[in-house]
């Protein structure tokens, strides 16, 4: 898989489950300018507190192929590995589809994303091991210093002036 860092502005996203996985990849897109779709029969309480705090749309129910319809990118995280396969069989083949259950029935895994300034980091195993992969993302947290984001912010900003100039 080539890792990629993807533009959601104004897309729209579907997730699938309102439980703790589900739950956890909302909480991550939350900080994106998408529009995110909740559907789910049943949510926890950190999917309705995720929902009330950032005004999700919540479709109380079970998924099926309309929700699919219009989404740009998809993630499959119920509770059933079963539907879980019917969301990544059913999705369009330009749809982007993050399957909780069995990373290789979709096209995109979701790394553990490590941010501090202008600095993004993405780790992943490639699905062999949620946690050995955020036991790695904490081991690269401490690595980075707050001087080395602080100069590359200003490396950005003196870069943004130049391509000002340049026009």
């Amino acid at each position: 898989m080539l890792p990629v860092h993807l533009d959601l502005t104004n897309q729209q996203v579907l997730i699938a489950g309102g439980g703790k996985i589900a739950a956890r990849r909302a909480e991550a897109l939350c900080i994106e300018p998408c529009h995110i779709t909740i559907v789910s029969p049943d949510i926890s309480k950190e999917m309705a507190r995720l929902i009330d705090t950032y005004n999700l749309n919540w479709k109380e129910k079970k998924v099926d192929a309309e929700d699919l319809k219009d989404a740009f990118f998809i993630v499959a995280a119920t509770n059933d590995p079963a539907v879980n396969e019917w969301i990544a069989q059913t999705a369009r083949p330009h749809q982007l589809v993050n399957c909780v259950s069995q990373s290789e029935l979709g096209n995109v895994i979701v790394p553990k994303v490590v941010k501090a300034g202008r600095v993004t980091i993405s780790v992943s195993t490639s699905g062999a091991s949620p946690a050995r992969t955020k036991q790695l993302a904490a081991e690269i947290e401490t690595l980075l210093e707050q001087e080395d984001v602080d100069a590359l912010d200003a490396l950005y900003i003196e870069r943004k002036k130049q391509q000002r100039k340049s026009r």
